[in-house]
C-alpha cells in the first residue's frame, strides 16, 4: 500500500514540477482570471445596487464571485491535454504494459497539476480581498465545511475530466469534447450566474448533474444558504459523485482498451 502511494506521490510531484517550469502560465492565469473577476464584480455591483436578487445582495455576491474564481482557476488550470495525448498518440498502449494503474497515475498527475494553480489562487484571492472586502463565512463550521467542499473539487474535477478524455478512444479528437465540457461546467456550476437566478426546471436539471458542486455548493455553505445538515448533505452528494465517476470511468476504460487504434506517423 505504501509503495502504491509513493508512486502516486511521484506522479503528482512530476506533474507539479512540470507546470512550475512554465511560470508565465501563472501570470496569464492571474491576469485572465483576475480580469474576469473584476469585470464580474463591476457587473454585479451595478445589478445589485438596488437591493438583493434571489437571495443575493452585493455583500454575498462579492464572496460568491471570489469562490467562483477559486474553483474556475483550479479546474480550468489543470493539465487535461496531457492525459488526452496519451490516448491520441498511442502511449496508452505502452502504459498498459507497465505495472502501474493507468487511472491512478493520471489522477495523481492531474491533481499535481491542479496544485500548481495554488499561487494564482492565493494572489488572486488576496487582491480581491483587499479590493472588495468580502464577508467572511457565516460561522466557523461553515468555513470548515466550505474548505472540505473545495478539497472535494480535486477528485470531482478529475472524474469529469477523465471521463471526457476517455471519449478520445472513439472520437480520435479532444478539442471539441473539451469545449463542450467547459461550457457545461461553466454554466451548470453557477460560475457564470448563480443557479438561483435560473428557472426552477433548469435548476432541477443542474442539480441532477455533478456541476453545481464546483461553485454553488461551496458558496451556499459559505454564505449560510443551507444549515449544517444541508451542508453535510451537499458534501455527501459531492463525494458520491466523485466516487461514482471514479468507478464508472474504470468500467468505461476496461471496455475502451479492448481495441486500441493508434493514429500517427
Amino acid at each position: 500500500m505504501s509503495s502504491a502511494f509513493a508512486v502516486d506521490r511521484a506522479f503528482a510531484v512530476i506533474a507539479f514540477k512540470r507546470r512550475l517550469a512554465y511560470k508565465t502560465q501563472w501570470l496569464v492565469g492571474l491576469v485572465l482570471g483576475g480580469g474576469a473577476m473584476l469585470v464580474s464584480m463591476a457587473m454585479w455591483r451595478e445589478l445589485l445596487s438596488g437591493g438583493a436578487l434571489s437571495g443575493y445582495d452585493w455583500d454575498a455576491m462579492r464572496a460568491y464571485v471570489i469562490i467562483g474564481f477559486i474553483t474556475a482557476t483550479m479546474v480550468f488550470g489543470a493539465a487535461d491535454w496531457q492525459i488526452a495525448d496519451r490516448i491520441l498518440d498511442g502511449h496508452v498502449a505502452i502504459d498498459l504494459t507497465k505495472p502501474v494503474d493507468f487511472q491512478r497515475a493520471r489522477a495523481a498527475e492531474y491533481i499535481g497539476s491542479m496544485c500548481s494553480t495554488v499561487p494564482t489562487v492565493v494572489f488572486g484571492v488576496a487582491g480581491a480581498w483587499l479590493l472588495f472586502d468580502p464577508p467572511g463565512p457565516v460561522s466557523v463550521t461553515a468555513g470548515i465545511l466550505t474548505a472540505v467542499s473545495l478539497l472535494l473539487v480535486f477528485p470531482l474535477a478529475f472524474g469529469i475530466t477523465y471521463l471526457t478524455v476517455l471519449v478520445c478512444f472513439w472520437t480520435k479528437r479532444y478539442l471539441g469534447v473539451m469545449w463542450l465540457r467547459e461550457a457545461l461546467l461553466g454554466f451548470f456550476s453557477g460560475m457564470m450566474i448563480p443557479l438561483a437566478f435560473m428557472p426552477s426546471w433548469l435548476q432541477a436539471i443542474a442539480w441532477a448533474l455533478p456541476f453545481p458542486h464546483f461553485t454553488t455548493t461551496p458558496s451556499a455553505i459559505y454564505l449560510g444558504h443551507v444549515d449544517t445538515a444541508g451542508a453535510l448533505g451537499l458534501l455527501a452528494a459531492e463525494a458520491a459523485w466523485a466516487a461514482g465517476m471514479w468507478f464508472g470511468a474504470r468500467l468505461i476504460f476496461n471496455q475502451a482498451v479492448k481495441k486500441v487504434t493508434v493514429h500517427g506517423g
